[in-house]
């Protein structure tokens, strides 16, 4: 079933890439034939108005389209459709729609002329497209303007190249993204919510031994005390994605898991990888709220109170 599902990420994941490299290479080329004729100023003042247009545009697509806010941390990804969370922020029906879609019935000629044309087949297609196209477009962007202080350093007198070199060195230190290394799960609990969703870890039996809140801490940090057995890969997922939902965690808690290799699959003697988790999350999206399930449910409401 996974690899069927996978398979079909594939195919739509190909339609995606050249449709968004068709766009983004004639974005590209289209400004760099604006600088052969403009001079360095007037570049420079055009490279600030792309920005600025683009950065607004791109906002304006994430205010309105709340499906696809997760593109933002897998534009770079040639499978971003399958790595990231919009396939499962789509409502039943719109997923359904995706894996109905015939492949073989995309015509790019019709999508150049309206690229809107199978939004309706495939929604947020178009939106999708021109969220990565101007990820990338930003990313270009920025890249060249870091790489200009390396020619215009040279020429300066020293006091001036001795300012430069220390303002150069705070950017290099304030870009880490050592908040991030240090909490890949992005957790905002604390001490007392860890100790409570502890507790509903061990209430429904979710793995093999039970945690305290260190254990909790520990695998929150991707630095488990124990490496733990799932006893239900379906009550992982929910656990999970509703603590994301929440915004309590990461949305991509999938990736972070899978990544690394946090807990044994309760159906194989392997570790559970992203694609278990987003099989595990589908079965889920729909799930009749009782039993265990309910329990899960009744400590994720109760969490963000504490």
């Amino acid at each position: 079933m996974s690899d069927n599902l996978k398979e079909t990420f594939d195919s739509i994941q190909g339609l995606f890439n050249r449709c968004i490299n068709h766009a983004y290479i004639t974005l590209v080329n289209g400004l760099s034939a604006k600088f052969s004729y403009l001079s360095f100023e007037q570049s420079e003042e055009l490279e600030k108005q792309e920005y600025l247009r683009a950065t607004d545009e791109l906002t304006q697509l994430y205010m309105r389209n709340a499906a696809i806010t997760d593109i933002s941390n897998y534009f770079t990804s040639s499978d971003f459709f399958w790595d990231s969370n919009f396939y499962e922020l789509l409502r039943a029906d719109e997923k359904r729609k995706y894996l109905a879609f015939s492949v073989n019935s995309f015509n790019y000629s019709q999508y150049e002329q309206d690229t809107a044309a199978y939004d309706e087949e495939l929604p947020y297609f178009s939106v999708v497209v021109k969220a990565v196209v101007l990820e990338r477009y930003l990313a270009h962007l920025k890249m060249r303007k870091e790489d200009k202080p390396k020619e215009v350093v040279m020429p300066q007198e020293e006091p001036i190249k001795q300012e430069q070199t220390s303002d150069i060195i705070e950017v290099e230190k304030a870009a880490p993204p050592v908040a991030t290394m240090e909490n890949p799960f992005e957790s905002v609990l604390n001490d007392e919510q860890m100790k409570y969703l502890a507790e509903c870890i061990n209430e429904v039996k979710m793995f093999n031994a039970s945690v305290s809140a260190d254990d909790l801490k520990a695998i929150f940090a991707c630095k488990p005390n124990t490496i733990l057995k799932s006893k239900n890969n379906r009550y992982v997922a929910y656990f999970f994605s509703g603590l994301g939902y929440r915004e309590l965690i990461t949305s991509n808690w999938q990736s972070v898991i899978g990544n690394n290799k946090l807990f044994i699959s309760s159906q194989k003697d392997s570790f559970l990888n992203q694609s278990d988790l987003s099989s595990a999350t589908n079965n889920v999206k729909e799930v009749d709220v009782k039993g265990k399930y309910a329990i899960i449910e009744k400590y994720l409401k109760q969490v963000k109170k504490l």
